[in-house]
């Protein structure tokens, strides 16, 4: 969606800057016909080409994802909600089996750090992806003052 996003902003953009080049090399092409190698009129037919078949995929691509856009959002949405409870399952499971529990040895402690690094890491990953869905779809963000708290 990202990149979709991305080319729908740069589109008028990179238009706006083809068309003095095609433009040129038409004057060039028009004004002196030998001036101009056959590999670079091949490199500047072939560049204009392929961007035409990329913004030509993102439109199509666009239109097939707003299609399924009400189901992805349906998905995020039930993801947020199982993210909120799951991180506040693992702050409890933290403070009660993390690294900070009284009584255990340096060395438990340390692998219990690295265990409950990687649970968090997961987490973390999911939080980024469904922030980025919040953002894509206008939702407000969500807050998880436990994932922060454990960060």
């Amino acid at each position: 969606m990202q990149a979709l996003e991305e080319i729908r902003k740069k589109q008028a953009e990179i238009t706006l800057q083809f068309r003095p080049i095609s433009a040129m090399y038409n004057l060039l092409e028009d004004r002196f016909p030998d001036i101009i190698e056959k590999e670079e009129a091949d490199s500047k037919s072939t560049l204009e080409k392929d961007w035409e078949i990329l913004v030509a995929n993102a439109e199509v691509k666009r239109n097939d994802m707003q299609g399924e856009q009400a189901a992805f959002k349906r998905d995020l949405i039930g993801g947020i909600e199982h993210l909120v409870v799951d991180v506040k399952e693992f702050r409890v499971k933290f403070d009660t089996e993390g690294p900070a529990v009284d009584g255990i040895e340096p060395r438990e402690a340390l692998n219990r750090l690295r265990m409950f690094a990687d649970e968090y890491s997961v987490r973390k990953r999911k939080f980024d992806s469904y922030f980025a869905g919040e953002n894509l779809f206008g939702l407000p963000h969500t807050d998880y003052p436990e994932l922060v708290k454990t960060e």
